[in-house]
């Protein structure tokens, strides 16, 4: 990530939607960012490579009901999940979505993921009835899913997430607290799990750290989990196979809550201080002692996303204050200060709350 020792930060321009909710921010191009809101609305914005951000696409109602999950495909185009159970590709090339990946139970949609390496989507679903489960489709065929497992979880499923490198190897995380690895390319169920992990509280996002798994829960527990086969608890025993445990992270981490764990960073929010803070992590160690501090961040409000652009020096937030701002670093403003400054502030305070069964907290 940046040189966090040296590097600060300054807000750009910031674009408002007050009273609702900024839900994620991600990268189309270095210069694009697609956001969902809590209008149920995608907007995409020209970034350029400074401090400003300017709206050039608004599509409203792009779901019945609230979008829960966007997960880039390439550069024209990502796929949705909504409450209203149905998953969708969009090509913005169009601004519509040409595909919608359906499933038999048309359960509410809480997470998605993309996998570059099998051309596949997974979703994870809420709990309805005694179900709840993942969703796998295979986007050269999507009219029906290939994969449907619905007996890992007992509870919503809040995230999946594909390996980068290892194909067909996906984990999905519930607030039943357990993640679970599956082998994909399996169709029964009980074959396609690999392993699974009771981290003991509900879970806000689970990845790989390589071949290690993560998990971090809405109580910001985390821990990182090795490899092991699901029938061998010898293994899971064994000294080098035990779980690297680190418990509550906010004192740790001087932080009230984790917004996500990206690539090489772990985002964390202070609404007491309204402060946002960016913590390098090098393989499995986290740094906090060389932050970098974006001061004032989204007033009090907790912060829903964070979008790092390396390669423009560039930080892009969106949380529940309505706004999605940009932050630089300082010497890429051009003001010759030195000093935190603020180009444009298009904030509002307002008292209408939305859906927060996913805040963190």
């Amino acid at each position: 990530m940046f040189n966090s020792k040296s590097s600060k930060f300054a807000r750009g321009k910031s674009v408002g939607y007050s009273p609702e909710y900024v839900y994620s921010l991600d990268a189309l191009t270095p210069s694009r960012v697609l956001s969902s809101l809590s209008d149920k609305s995608l907007r995409i914005f020209d970034t350029g490579s400074g401090a400003n951000i300017t709206e050039i696409t608004k599509l409203s109602n792009a779901d019945q009901s609230n979008i829960s999950g966007v997960s880039i495909v390439d550069n024209n185009t990502a796929v949705t999940a909504g409450v209203s159970g149905v998953a969708k590709l969009w090509d913005f090339r169009q601004n519509k979505p040409i595909t919608e990946l359906s499933q038999s139970a048309n359960s509410p949609l809480l997470s998605i993921a993309f996998s570059k390496l099998t051309n596949a989507v997974a979703a994870g679903t809420e709990l309805v009835g005694q179900d709840a489960g993942v969703v796998i489709w295979d986007l050269r065929n999507a009219r029906k899913p290939i994969r449907e497992y619905i007996d890992s979880h007992n509870d919503d499923v809040t995230c999946v997430a594909f390996h980068p490198t290892t194909p067909h190897s996906l984990l999905s995380g519930a607030t039943d607290g357990l993640v679970t690895r599956y082998n994909t390319a399996i169709s029964d169920e009980d074959d396609a799990v690999l392993q699974v992990v009771n981290h003991g509280a509900s879970i806000h996002c689970t990845g790989f750290f390589g071949n290690d798994i993560y998990a971090l829960s809405h109580m910001e527990t985390f821990s990182i989990y090795k490899p092991t086969d699901k029938d061998d608890e010898e293994e899971e025993d064994k000294p080098e196979n035990k779980a690297t445990v680190v418990g509550d992270v906010r004192e740790q981490w001087g932080c009230e809550y984790v917004i996500d764990i990206g690539k090489g960073y772990v985002a964390v929010g202070t609404n007491s201080e309204a402060k946002l803070s960016l913590i390098p992590m090098k393989g499995q160690n986290v740094f906090p002692e060389n932050r970098i501090e974006l001061p004032g961040a989204h007033d009090e409000e907790v912060v829903r996303s964070v979008l790092v652009d390396e390669r423009n020096s560039r930080i892009f937030t969106g949380g529940e204050d309505g706004n999605v701002s940009v932050w630089v670093m300082e010497d890429h403003l051009g003001d010759g200060t030195g000093e935190w400054s603020q180009v444009s502030n298009d904030r509002q305070k307002h008292k209408k709350h939305k859906d927060k069964r996913f805040k963190p907290y």
